[in-house]
């Protein structure tokens, strides 16, 4: 959004910004989708290792619950954060009909 707009964006970038938008929306907690919600699996990756895995397999099943073909997500990647309050993660999706591209963004997730 650009004030009270909304900005056209082009497809990758959408679904980089939905992924963004279930990594801040609590699990459970959206009646369209029951499984949108990751931000209890972002929360808890620092205690478990196996958490980035699993929010992996949680976004690429509900992106296909949604009917987002098109992308799925290839890696979510801990950053390093100049601020010790907020974690930094890079996502970074795949075309599934062109497997070289590639699109990445960063979510930023206080603790």
């Amino acid at each position: 959004m650009q004030g009270s707009f909304l900005k056209r964006t082009d497809e990758p970038e959408a679904v980089l910004r939905l992924i963004e938008m279930m990594a801040r929306t609590p699990g459970g907690s959206w009646k369209g989708c029951r499984a949108f919600g990751v931000r209890d699996l972002f929360e808890g990756m620092r205690l478990r290792p196996d958490g980035l895995k699993q929010a992996e397999q949680a976004i690429n099943s509900t992106l296909k619950d949604l009917g987002i073909t098109h992308y799925r997500l290839e890696s979510i990647r801990r950053d390093q954060s100049p601020n010790a309050d907020v974690d930094v993660y890079s996502v970074t999706i795949v075309s599934t009909l062109e497997p070289d591209h590639k699109y990445t963004s960063s979510v930023a997730r206080p603790e």
